[in-house]
């Protein structure tokens, strides 16, 4: 009796085993990136413990502080994207990037599966004067993965073909 009832459980757990092991490790696109307004908080360097902001963005202390009191107000430095998933992919209506004096907007795709994002700019409306806005501007043309969830968000961009920086969100 003892064994046959060590046999039923040892076939069970062979059973269940695939039910427990299979996750999807595929992001939902639509809730992280939808149905809210991401804030830039940081543009900085790759790396491990990197600043807030990447060296080289501002020419003076004047220039710096003039930029994050543009930050600190609302509406200045956000992102918001629309669409609906369609067999993992997210097929973005449009993708709205606000700086302090410019605005673009465009088309967006993201996988959740390898975690690839695309924002295919169509308009740009203004001009930026502030370093930071420029700098912000400039890195969202150049997106091309993410990491994050539905309260924080890092995009990845390349600064040049040798330098990846990443701009990193909060949820508004």
């Amino acid at each position: 009796m003892k064994t046959i009832t060590q046999l039923i459980t040892w076939l069970l757990c062979i059973t269940l085993l695939p039910l427990i092991s299979s996750c999807n490790n595929e992001d939902d696109v639509v809730e992280i990136f939808t149905g809210k307004t991401w804030k830039m908080s940081r543009l900085t360097d790759n790396e491990k413990n990197a600043p807030q902001f990447y060296k080289g963005i501002w020419n003076n202390e004047n220039e710096q502080l003039k930029s994050m009191e543009y930050l600190n107000r609302d509406g200045n430095f956000t992102v918001t994207f629309e669409g609906t998933e369609i067999n993992g992919e997210i097929d973005g209506t449009q993708v709205v990037i606000q700086g302090i004096q410019s605005k673009m907007t465009g088309t967006w795709t993201a996988n959740g599966k390898d975690n690839v994002l695309k924002l295919q700019i169509k308009k740009t409306e203004g001009t930026e004067i502030d370093p930071l806005a420029k700098a912000f501007m400039a890195a969202m043309k150049n997106v091309y993965k993410y990491e994050g969830d539905v309260h924080q968000l890092t995009l990845y961009y390349k600064h040049d073909q040798n330098i990846t920086r990443k701009v990193g969100f909060f949820k508004q």
